[in-house]
């Protein structure tokens, strides 16, 4: 009888134990795959950030070099005040990618400093000329010229800055994602 009693209820209990095990194996299966999918997340935010830095710092040095060649132009003349062919013709090189790196207000305003350097190498060409009648309005304008081409590292630096400027902390990336 105990006997009968016992093999009656050893099926549903063998059953309920091998339903428990089967649960406690999925739940634990589930839980691991869902701690699998966190840290790929992690992963994934972690190789978009360094990428997305990557973008950053390359977008960076293709500014500064461009912000470089033509600060180097206006150096070179605002240091020697006569700029020949070959300081236009740099300048002209160092503008070439502006309208791809630069908004409109950047590409305004160095159309203005082209100008600029366009006049100034009408003046030098005007003042050697002791005999030229435009020789005196043009040694005044060259001076106010020249005052305007000064104003370029005030004005760059409002102008370019916002191209330039580091937009996100170095390092910030590092901390645990949340």
């Amino acid at each position: 009888m105990l006997y009968d009693l016992l093999k009656d209820f050893s099926g549903p209990v063998a059953t309920v134990i091998a339903a428990g095990a089967a649960g406690f194996v999925a739940y634990r299966l589930g839980k691991s795959q869902a701690d699998s999918a966190r840290i790929q997340a992690q992963v994934a935010k972690r190789n978009w950030r360094t990428q997305n830095e990557r973008v950053v710092l390359e977008l960076f040095e293709r500014r500064i070099a461009i912000f470089e060649g033509i600060r180097a132009v206006v150096s070179e003349t605002l240091r020697t005040g006569q700029p020949n062919d070959e300081v236009y013709f740099k300048y002209v090189a160092a503008i070439d990618k502006v309208p791809y790196y630069f908004g409109p207000e950047v590409e305004e305003y160095i159309e203005k400093v082209r100008l600029l350097i366009i006049d100034l190498q009408l003046d030098a060409s005007t003042i050697a000329d002791d005999r030229n009648p435009d020789r005196n309005d043009r040694i005044r304008g060259r001076t106010r010229r020249m005052q305007e081409l000064s104003e370029f590292y005030a004005t760059a630096k409002t102008l370019f800055g916002p191209y330039i400027k580091a937009h996100q902390k170095v390092g910030a990336w590092m901390t645990e994602p949340t």
